[in-house]
């Protein structure tokens, strides 16, 4: 999945995990948003997601900077308040700024050629139950990776996380006639 797609979903996994005690809250958040972002990837087979950049195609280009703008929007609205569940949810991708910054500003890390994290993530993913269960049917999902209106599931991902958000924000708000009787 993209970015905007995980930061929604540590803004979910961070809301429904916090609690009095921060430690623990915290720690639940981390390990829960951690794994999240590797179901997301194994979902990603059924979205437009090609595994190399296409800088002549006017769509690849014009949805990747969509997609940079939805994450800016995203980190506007929600940074400050839910940073740890967007972190830790994302925090796979710091693979990919490894990798490919050594192939753009070339330098070598000897230790960071591969996406260790993302391999971390697939091994739990593949060998480790109730997470293999899963696996096994987000394997069988149709591979529309390089098909341009796949992108329309993750759109409709993002939105449907976002409903989300908004349930669990109304859910959270104390009702009107409680407020009014308190005062």
């Amino acid at each position: 999945m993209q970015t905007p797609t995980h930061i929604v979903t540590g803004v979910i996994i961070q809301k429904a995990f916090e609690g009095k005690n921060r430690a623990l809250s915290l720690t639940v958040i981390a390990v829960v948003a951690f794994l999240s972002h590797g179901f997301l990837d194994k979902l990603a087979q059924i979205t437009y997601h090609p595994a190399n950049p296409d800088f002549h195609s006017v769509f690849w280009v014009s949805y990747h900077l969509t997609l940079l703008a939805t994450t800016i929007v995203f980190l506007c609205i929600w940074w400050r308040r839910y940073k740890w569940g967007i972190i830790f949810a994302n925090l796979p991708d710091v693979d990919w700024i490894f990798i490919h910054g050594q192939e753009i500003f070339h330098f070598k890390i000897p230790f960071y050629r591969q996406p260790h994290l993302h391999h971390l993530l697939g091994y739990i993913y593949e060998k480790i139950p109730p997470f293999s269960w899963v696996t096994y049917y987000l394997d069988r999902l149709p591979n529309e990776r390089h098909n341009p209106w796949a992108c329309l599931w993750e759109v409709l991902i993002v939105a449907f996380l976002i409903l989300v958000i908004r349930l669990m924000t109304m859910w959270k708000r104390p009702a009107p006639r409680a407020a009014a009787a308190r005062k």
